[in-house]
Parts: structure tokens; sequence; C-alpha cells
């Protein structure tokens, strides 16, 4: 059995999301419960396997072992998605395995496709690369989100789209897109000839009965347009160490996206990366995952309760995946800067602003992401200071 609840400071560790307060917050006067990484320790098996290399005085130069894709490949198969050496090329981490593609799979002024909200990143990566944006929000239905095909393929058609930011498991909601969803999407890219990225960071950490399912295990011609983005990072509380890899079956494709990260001297993993992604993916990382996910329900349904009874107005989008929570505030603020104002000043929590995910469709004014993985007197703690600045909000 696994600890997750003795609270662990990173005062002093240079963690972003305490070292950043300031800049995003405009103050430090706040519990961060943003930057999407765990303040929960990383699996100690983790760590000793990253101790027992340390041993070793030689921190040289690191060749690739067959050892580590075949990690990778055994994973892999618990989402019954069959993957071959061939098809790994090693990135720093899943953002720049997406900023890559972009300027591997497409040409300068060449449209780009996503869904709204969705992680900021993938809004940048287009404009970045002198790329044209093209936002297609999902549709909020009952408090959760659905896909609107019909836009979607429209949107493909009107701009001549070449490419497909995709994000599976969906953040910030946490959906988890069904089979037939999946199926559908990758039609609509079949039919008109889009490349599929799929950033699928969040697949290890699904709440059952729900199932992850990569895009690209669907079909051999599915998996051809597919370039599947992913990492331990998220799972096993790993960012620090920049871990990332793209599984790329169609030779052309990954000739193309090879080529840009050769140019950028990004195809290989550092030493402790190497070590650490070995140790996290076996059976062993599968029971720490799990004993994980049981910590994050009880969070969500204690979230889920303080809501409920202190601010029904409140929506809390429960997440099929991960430990991010999205949630809904607009039956409880009149504008967007209230609700940051309130939440800033007077509850003194951080937490991810939902317009950064909106673009400029706006898909996320009135929303915030929380983030659970903390210990659960955090988030306790958390909670008390939301109900204290109750007494506190606008008439």
């Amino acid at each position: 059995m696994f600890n997750f609840n003795q609270p662990i400071s990173r005062i002093g560790t240079h963690a972003e999301k305490y070292e950043l307060r300031k800049t995003v917050f405009g103050t430090e006067d706040v519990l961060p419960m943003w930057v999407a990484d765990m303040d929960l320790p990383t699996p100690p098996f983790v760590l000793n396997a990253i101790k027992s290399r340390l041993n070793h005085s030689l921190l040289g130069y690191t060749h690739t072992p067959d050892s580590l894709y075949e990690a990778i490949i055994n994973w892999q198969k618990q989402h019954d998605y069959q993957v071959d050496q061939s098809h790994i090329v090693f990135t720093h981490n899943v953002a720049n395995g997406f900023f890559m593609a972009v300027s591997a799979l497409t040409r300068p002024g060449a449209s780009i496709v996503v869904q709204l909200p969705i992680y900021p990143p993938f809004l940048a990566a287009p404009k970045l690369h002198d790329r044209k944006l093209i936002e297609t929000p999902l549709q909020l239905i009952d408090n959760r989100y659905e896909i609107d095909f019909e836009a979607f393929e429209k949107a493909i058609v009107d701009n001549s789209v070449k490419l497909f930011l995709f994000c599976n498991p969906q953040n910030p909601s946490g959906r988890v897109w069904r089979l037939e969803e999946l199926q559908k999407l990758a039609n609509i890219c079949l039919k008109h000839k889009v490349i599929i990225v799929s950033d699928e960071i969040h697949s290890d950490m699904v709440y059952a009965p729900n199932k992850h399912i990569p895009i690209a295990s669907l079909s051999e011609e599915i998996a051809n347009i597919t370039v599947t983005l992913n990492s331990p990072g998220k799972t096993f509380n790993l960012g620090g160490l920049q871990i990332g890899y793209a599984i790329i079956a169609n030779p052309k494709l990954k000739e193309q996206y090879l080529k840009v990260c050769q140019q950028n001297a990004i195809d290989s993993l550092n030493l402790f990366a190497q070590t650490a992604l070995s140790a996290a993916y076996t059976t062993q990382g599968q029971q720490w995952r799990d004993e994980l996910l049981n910590h994050f329900t009880q969070n969500i349904d204690l979230l889920e309760t303080f809501f409920a009874k202190e601010f029904p107005k409140v929506k809390v989008m429960r997440p099929e995946a991960s430990y991010l929570v999205w949630l809904d505030f607009r039956e409880m603020f009149s504008s967007h800067q209230a609700l940051k104002d309130w939440l800033i000043h007077t509850a003194k929590l951080g937490l991810n602003d939902g317009q950064t995910f909106g673009g400029e469709s706006h898909a996320g004014t009135g929303f915030m992401r929380i983030n659970l993985a903390v210990a659960k007197m955090e988030l306790e703690k958390a909670l008390r200071q939301m109900k204290q600045a109750k007494h506190f909000l606008p008439a």
C-alpha cells in the first residue's frame, strides 16, 4: 500500500506552481492548484531506480537500450494497442512532441483544427509556426462535452485543414472518448486526408467503467494517419525529467517527424528519463497507478460533495480520466473577472484560468480548472478557504 495523504512541502525546490504565483496571480498569497503535476511523491520504486543508477559514478552519454522500447510496447498493450519498436520516436515531453508535429507535417499557412476548450499549448503551437488555427468548440450538453461532428467536418472542408490536434482523454474536462466517437472522428479525417496528432498523456488515469482507446488502435488505415504522443510524466509525476515519445506507424510520416526531431537534436531521452520510464512501466507501476486512482476518486467525491452543499450553483464536471476537474462558475458570477478576483483575493486559491483554454471562441469563460493531485488535508484546506470566502461573494 502506498501513502498519498502525507503532505510534502515543495517550497525551495523551484516548483513551477509555487515559484510563478506572483507572475500568474499577482500575489504569492494563494494556495496553488493549477500546474498539472502532483503535490504527491513520485513512486518509491522509480526513485529507488534513479538512486541505484547514481551508485555508478559515471553519468556520461547513454545509448537507448532495446529494453526501453520494450517497456513502452508492453505498457501500451493494456490499451490493446500493438506497437512496433520501429514506430517509436523519443521526444522531451508531449508538448514539444506536438510542436514538432506541426512543424514536420504541415507547411507555413496550413490550417490546423482543435476542439475547444483545450490545453493552451494546442492554441499556441499553430500560431508560433505561422499556421492558421481553426477552432471548433465542443458542445456542452447536461454538463458533459460532446462533439459536433457536422461542425467539425465543415471546419475541415471550409478551411482545407491538414492536421488535427486531438486530446484523448480530453483536457481540461477529463472526458474519455467512446469507440463510436473516435471512429466518427477518424473517418472524417480519413475522408479529407487530415493527419491526427493525438495527445494521450492522461490515458493511464482512466476511471472504471471508462476505457481508454488509442485512436491509432482502431485500424491500420487510421494508424497510418496518426501520430500518438504519450509519456509517463503525468501518471508517475515525472514532469521535471522531460520524458515523451511519439508512436508513428506510417514510415513516411515518421521520416518527416524524425527529421525535425533530429534538426532540433531531440530524438533520445536523458539517462534519468530512461531509468524512470523503465521503472514506471512495470507491473509495480500498474499497481501504484491503481491505488493512485483510488486516492483521486476520494478527492473528487469530496469536491463534489462540498460544492453540492456550499455552492450548488457551481457545476462540477466529474472527470472520466485524470486528476484535473473542470468547474463551471457561470451561474455564480456575472463576469469572468469577478470570478478571478474572488478566487485569488478572497478565497486565496490559484486555479487554472478557464479563459486560457477557450481561444477566440471564449469557450472557457466562467470556468476554472482545479488540480486534485494533493493530499486530502491539502484539498480540505482549499475547500475551507473557499467556504470562508463565501461570506464575501459579490451581491
